[in-house]
């Protein structure tokens, strides 16, 4: 520690300052960035004086200037840390960072190591932290999601900073570039299957967040549900975290929707009775003879599907906070690793039913939402040493935003999520919903787009939402191909009957 801060403090010899102001300055900043700890208390005080003085003056300050402060305020172990100080050799630049990286690696470990070592002893004896006593084994789990949080995220491997015109960017920059050319697919991402939405956003790529919005009874976790059916379609594997609606009421919308499959159109024994299931026939067992022998074919048909990913439904049993999702996440990450998948997107019905992690809690509601979408696109981000994840989540406009969309013809505003600011720059996709009494009845659902971070926005559509089946119907359905190099399109009415 002591040639870290020697190399962010102004010393002079022979008149001349042993690192150029403009060093000094640049390795001040990637102190900052390093997230560093100083452990010493003298060096605590020295790093708010150092940071004190930037802040006014814009240059570190002298240590001539540090060792009169020191002084005046009689502050006997700063003066002696900054005459041992005097006898290191500073690091420059690059070999700065390097030593600021494995020291931020050395105190996360033992930081690590405390929060296990705490909670350890919050199961068996108990700990005090702040002014409440930790005891018992659940709360020795919340201490650990909560405290190991940081150091999850600390150890991403996204990059986040680098001189872009080095030699090592152009190569990385030219290799992405023939990995997408040489497997088109990934850059495409996964498909909503909806083509007015499909041909102009490519798909959801990992680390992007896409927000369902609509105001109350507008179909928000149906859409999603079938988004999140559309995924596991093609492949990809899903985590579906439910708070509005049980268990066993998603579970059976999910089976009610394979009997919608497409595939089913063309089946020579029940193509007459595909996209007809309803779901509150099958929630009361109001099936008929015919329709029970279909439904138990396509829910044998679907836990069977070997082009399908798979999908994790789970309702969590108390309140969620955006450090438990994560750990669910990387829970189930684990478990499809161990067959050699991994996890693809995650849908959260919805984010308005989460809470903060407790030492993130401001007690104003807006404010805590935000801080949730915020920590929602950072975990997007960062998954799996920056491999990322999709984030899906429903969200409920506000009342005046559902007023003025009854106006516009059922177009949404921005304004509809100003009590969720955060989203206008964590979303990568915010697409509303949006049905008058009249469509409702109709089945008839506009389909806008609030934002687009990748491209333009499409154009709003009207797209048919049988709310018997849980389908959205009446839209092209997009397969894509690739032969060659050459990437096709191939449509497919989903209401074929």
């Amino acid at each position: 520690m002591k040639r870290i801060f020697r190399s962010i403090i102004n010393i002079k010899k022979t008149g001349k300052p042993t690192i150029e102001q403009q060093d000094l300055v640049i390795n001040y900043r990637s102190f900052l960035a390093s997230k560093i700890k100083p452990e010493d208390p003298s060096y605590i005080k020295l790093y708010h004086w150092i940071e004190a003085h930037h802040r006014e003056y814009k240059e570190i300050p002298a240590f001539e200037l540090l060792y009169e402060k020191a002084q005046g305020e009689g502050e006997e172990a700063v003066l002696s840390s900054l005459e041992e100080l005097i006898k290191e050799v500073p690091y420059i630049q690059s070999d700065y960072r390097a030593i600021l990286k494995g020291k931020f690696e050395e105190q996360s470990k033992e930081g690590f190591k405390g929060v296990v070592e705490n909670t350890w002893k919050i199961v068996n004896s108990g700990v005090k932290v702040g002014k409440k006593e930790l005891k018992g084994l659940p709360s020795a789990i919340e201490y650990f999601v909560g405290e190991s949080r940081k150091y999850r995220f600390n150890e991403s491997l996204v990059k986040t900073e680098s001189e872009i015109r080095s030699v090592e960017d152009g190569s990385e920059v030219i290799g992405q570039y023939r990995q997408r050319k040489k497997d088109p697919m990934a850059a495409y991402g996964m498909y909503t299957l909806i083509d007015h939405i499909d041909e102009v956003a490519r798909g959801l790529k990992p680390g992007h967040f896409m927000m369902v919005a609509a105001f109350v009874g507008q179909g928000k976790t149906t859409v999603t549900a079938n988004l999140v059916y559309n995924g596991i379609m093609q492949g990809m594997n899903g985590l579906f975290v439910a708070m509005e609606m049980n268990f066993d009421e998603m579970r059976d919308l999910f089976f009610t929707l394979h009997t919608s499959n497409p595939e089913w159109y063309d089946h020579p024994k029940y193509k007459k009775m595909a996209g007809k299931i309803l779901y509150e026939r099958v929630r009361y067992a109001e099936l008929s003879a015919e329709e029970q022998e279909f439904f138990e074919a396509s829910s044998n048909d679907f836990v069977t599907q070997s082009k399908f990913g798979k999908l994790f439904l789970y309702q969590p049993s108390e309140a969620l906070t955006p450090s438990k999702l994560e750990m669910l996440i990387y829970d189930y990450n684990v478990r499809l690793m161990e067959q050699g998948r991994s996890l693809d997107f995650v849908a959260v019905d919805y984010l308005g039913l989460m809470v903060p992690d407790k030492n993130e809690r401001y007690g104003d509601w807006n404010i805590d939402l935000n801080n949730i979408i915020k920590k929602l696109k950072n975990i997007a981000i960062n998954f799996d040493n920056g491999r990322g994840i999709r984030m899906i989540s429903p969200f409920q406009t506000n009342r005046n935003g559902f007023k003025e969309a009854e106006k516009n013809d059922g177009v949404y505003s921005l304004t509809a999520l100003s009590n969720a600011n955060e989203s206008e720059r964590a979303c990568d996709l915010i697409v509303s919903l949006y049905m008058s009494s009249e469509m409702k009845k109709n089945g008839i659902m506009k389909i806008g787009c609030l934002k687009h971070r990748h491209g333009a926005d499409f154009v709003p559509f009207e797209a048919h939402m049988n709310f018997p089946t849980k389908r959205l119907e009446n839209f092209i359905q997009q397969k894509t191909t690739v032969e060659g190099n050459e990437m096709t399109i191939n449509e497919i009415a989903l209401d074929v009957s």
